[in-house]
C-alpha cells in the first residue's frame, strides 16, 4: 500500500506546529528547493535579524537505507556549501521504522498516524484531525 507524502501533509503539519509554534513566529513552508536541492518542507523563524532554518524529509519505509541516511547527508552538505545556514534536520518515518542508518544530527520524528506491524505499513488512526 502506497502512502503519499499528500495525504500526509495535515499530519504532519500539525506535528509540526506542536515543535515550532507560529504563535512564537515560526513558519513552515511546503517543498522548498535551493538550486535543485529540496526537502519536503521548512520551518523557519527570524531571530536578531537571522534566519533560523529547520529542514524536514519525510521517508515512508519500514526502514531507512543506508543510501536514503547518505542522500539527506549529502543535502545537508550541499546547502552549507551554498551558505544556507541549517539549524537542524528533521526526519519523519512511520511509528517502529528501523532508523539505525540514520545520521545522529538528524533529529527523528516518528507519524503517529502510521506504523509498523506485520512487516507492512498501516494506518494506525483514520479520523479527522479535528
Amino acid at each position: 500500500m502506497g502512502f503519499a507524502e499528500d495525504s500526509l501533509h495535515s499530519y504532519i503539519t500539525r506535528d509540526l506546529q506542536k515543535k515550532f509554534l507560529p504563535a512564537q513566529g515560526w513558519k513552515i513552508e511546503k517543498d522548498p528547493v535551493w538550486d535543485g536541492v529540496l526537502f519536503n518542507y521548512q520551518v523557519s523563524q527570524r531571530q536578531r535579524g537571522k534566519m533560523v532554518r529547520y529542514l524536514v524529509d519525510v521517508i515512508i519505509a519500514k526502514k531507512i537505507t543506508q543510501t536514503k541516511a547518505a542522500e539527506l547527508k549529502e543535502k545537508k552538505k550541499l546547502l552549507g556549501e551554498m551558505g544556507i545556514d541549517i539549524v537542524g534536520v528533521i526526519l519523519f518515518v512511520p511509528t517502529g521504522a528501523d532508523t539505525t542508518a540514520v545520521p545522529d544530527d538528524v533529529e527523528v520524528m516518528e507519524l503517529k498516524v502510521l506504523k509498523i506491524a506485520d512487516d507492512d505499513i498501516l494506518w494506525w488512526r483514520k479520523h479527522p484531525l479535528h
